[in-house]
């Protein structure tokens, strides 16, 4: 069970609801029903960033897009928060969630097939404050657990209702939420206590184990691979894995005895450091297993890995720092159950793979091994479940009924499984993920090298800080807490060409946003490599539209009349990034300029700018070699504007003949005299909120706001 963290490390909101929505959908559920087949044991992997976030739903610390748009009052949403929550909340499956409630199916094909802004600002005036109030509850409903759908009587009335829903059944719904948000971790301590689930862990944020050892890893299965400067810090590795235990050990109540590293990924290194710091058993993938002893696996007819007595058995490594038993996934058996039983008639399918397992036993028996044969079956826990019908759970109960009936079987947890026959000696470990065997997903492409050198040159500036001492404990330990969370695998996941999704950039935001609250936390300036999305792959287009004329604004914080602004420029921020904030931050910039000035309006999200200035104050900055920005701030009721250039030194202040004025828009006019125009009288601006020292919005965010001197006043 694993999600990244999915919190802004500046501003503290989660920008992704998927660890809420997979609480309500399989997290509970999962280890209710095993309650059904006693005599069936399960080991669950919780990752303990995933514990953390769990647990700030469960107190009401998180604060998320989605969720306080779920409850605002339907009838005073504006035109962008609409939008916004037609783009989010049909996020799921199409038949499996949203088709099971018509009405929700109904508002789906009221909205159409296309999520893009602009499409979803054409059909936004079509949902009134009836039909948003509905889709408010039924895309939240949806998400719940089935049985507790059928086991929660305030649930089934909402779901019974159909319908009409009110602000009152919102309110009931939010409070059902948190109910059970909150049953999900004591579930699992509970079924753990009774002995019917193990519970293991993964490195606290869920980096990859062996690139943090050494990122020269990677070579071992491809010799010839560019890598990027080399990231070798074991005791990065070291960190994570005893934070995890630590944090396993609070939440549940005794130390895991086993360790799922992330994406099953090992090296020699990796695993001497789950031994050395007390852990009893590990795991990877057949393929690992196939390259650690050299030896290949072949399938027959009926998907038995042969031999049988190499992969159906535990394994022992005995590494410098003691020994660890590992186990190596049935890779066949696992993507069954992950990718291919969701499309087949879940009674079939069940059938099936009880079918199966029991062919490996029946092999090994006729082979005459000692013993029994292990199987091991190891897959994502949640992300399955959503494309069986009925949640998977239809699949899980035959496939449990089967376990436990079958006088063949007997269904074991990790720690069970490595204490039921005498291990194999394993000569080495193979550096390798339960992906093609290798780590090319996290560093084989130009952009995760890009990565990978950017959170080499944070963990520099941290190591430099702790070796000098002079940065107080506090921003010290928010530094290094940072990095770990910047360490995670999911961001190197999303870059290169291998994977995509519609939240691409969130996840490269984040990424970047981690490493900038290193240097923030160390009052250092980041590198301006992390001003910039680091997405080659896929075109992130800046929306903006550019000036059509003179543009020669009366600068008073007021848009005093219709044409004004009429000709400027206009970016209109993405609603992804605008709602993240609660909506306090900004909605569009306009930009344009006469012979005299450049010319920029910043518009707020919601109220006025003015607002917005008592908190924070707006940079205008001009990122190239000769970098620019413009500082807007309230003082003693007067507005202030300061220049400061980027010399060797640092931002130095300096003369300026600007003006700005702050009402319910901010206006800045910058004498062009004043500006460094590159190659082709071009500039580059991006409009920053900045709230002591900390940078909470940058818009654009793909790349700055371009704009030609030349083209609307002829110089």
């Amino acid at each position: 069970m694993h999600q990244p963290s999915y919190r802004d490390p500046l501003d503290g909101t989660f920008v992704l609801p998927w660890v809420r929505l997979h609480a309500l959908k399989d997290y509970w559920g999962m280890v209710h029903i095993l309650a059904e087949t006693p005599e069936v044991h399960v080991t669950f992997n919780l990752v303990p960033s995933l514990l953390d976030q769990i647990g700030a739903y469960v107190s009401g610390e998180a604060r998320e897009a989605e969720l306080r748009l779920g409850l605002a009052p339907a009838d005073r949403l504006d035109d962008s928060e609409k939008v916004y929550l037609l783009r989010c909340a049909f996020m799921a499956h199409p038949e499996n969630l949203i088709g099971r409630f018509p009405r929700f199916a109904e508002l789906h094909a009221l909205r159409g097939p296309r999520n893009d802004e602009a499409s979803l600002r054409v059909v936004a005036p079509h949902f009134g404050p009836d039909a948003m109030r509905d889709l408010q509850v039924l895309s939240k409903v949806a998400w719940f657990d089935l049985e507790w759908q059928r086991e929660d009587p305030a649930l089934r009335a909402l779901i019974a209702k159909g319908r009409g829903y009110t602000e009152d059944d919102k309110r009931l719904l939010a409070e059902r939420e948190r109910a059970l948000l909150a049953a999900v971790i004591p579930a699992y301590r509970r079924a753990a206590d009774e002995g019917r689930v193990e519970l293991s862990a993964s490195p606290y944020y869920h980096p990859i184990l062996p690139l943090l050892c050494d990122s020269d890893v990677h070579r071992e299965a491809h010799p010839g691979a560019y890598v990027p400067r080399r990231f070798r810090h074991p005791e990065d590795a070291a960190d994570q894995i005893s934070r995890a235990i630590d944090r396993h050990t609070a939440v549940f109540g005794r130390p895991p005895a086993g360790m799922w590293p992330s994406e099953g990924s090992v090296s020699e290194e990796a695993v001497t450091e789950m031994a050395r710091a007390g852990l009893r058993w590990t795991a990877s993938d057949e393929g690992v297993l196939e390259r650690s002893i050299q030896r290949p696996l072949h399938r027959d007819s009926r998907g038995t890995a042969h031999p049988v007595d190499l992969l159906y058995r535990p394994w022992i490594r005995r590494t410098p720092a003691g020994p660890i038993a590992m186990l190596f996934r049935d890779r066949t058996l696992s993507d069954l159950i992950g990718f291919s039983y969701s499309g087949s008639d879940p009674e079939h399918a069940a059938h099936d793979l009880l079918e199966r397992i029991r062919r490996i036993g029946e092999t090994w028996v006729r082979e005459g091994h000692g013993g029994d044969p292990v199987v091991p079956i190891i897959l994502d826990g949640e992300n399955a479940w959503e494309h069986f019908r009925e949640g998977g759970r239809t699949f899980l109960r035959r496939l449990y009924a089967g376990l436990q009936q079958g006088p063949q079987l007997r269904a074991v947890t990790m720690s069970e499984a490595v204490a039921a026959a005498v291990p194999h000696e394993l000569p080495r470990v193979f550096a390798g993920s339960w992906i093609h065997s290798d780590f090319s997903v996290w560093i084989g492409h130009a952009d995760d090298r890009r990565a990978w050198d950017l959170l080499g040159a944070a963990r520099d500036a941290l190591s430099a800080a702790e070796k000098s001492g002079g940065v107080a404990p506090e921003a010290m330990e928010r530094a290094r807490e940072a990095f770990r969370a910047a360490s995670g695998s999911d961001w190197c996941w999303w870059y290169g060409d291998d994977h995509s999704s519609e939240n691409d950039f969130e996840f490269d935001r984040l990424f970047r946003r981690y490493l900038r609250a290193v240097y923030d936390a160390l009052a250092l300036p980041a590198p301006e490599a992390l001003s910039e999305t680091l997405i080659t792959t896929r075109h992130l287009e800046v929306r903006q539209s550019r000036p059509a004329g003179e543009v020669t604004p009366v600068i008073d914080g007021e848009i005093t009349s219709a044409d004004e602004w009429a000709a400027a420029g206009l970016h209109r921020v993405p609603l992804t990034g605008a709602m993240h904030r609660g909506g306090q931050g900004v909605r569009a910039v306009r930009f344009g300029t006469d012979r005299r000035c450049l010319s920029v309006l910043v518009e707020p999200s919601t109220g006025v700018l003015r607002d917005l200035l008592g908190l924070a104050e707006v940079v205008v900055s001009f990122p190239g070699p000769e970098s620019l920005r413009y500082r807007v701030r309230r003082e003693d009721g007067r507005t202030v504007v300061t220049r400061e250039a980027w010399t060797e030194m640092g931002w130095i202040a300096g003369a300026t003949r600007a003006l700005a004025a702050v009402g319910s828009v901010l206006e800045l006019a910058i004498p062009r005299r004043e500006l460094n125009p590159g190659p082709g009288q071009r500039l580059e601006l991006r409009v920053l909120v900045v709230q002591g020292g900390t940078e909470l919005e940058r818009h654009p965010e793909t790349g700055p706001i371009e704009l030609g001197l030349e083209e609307v006043t002829g110089g």
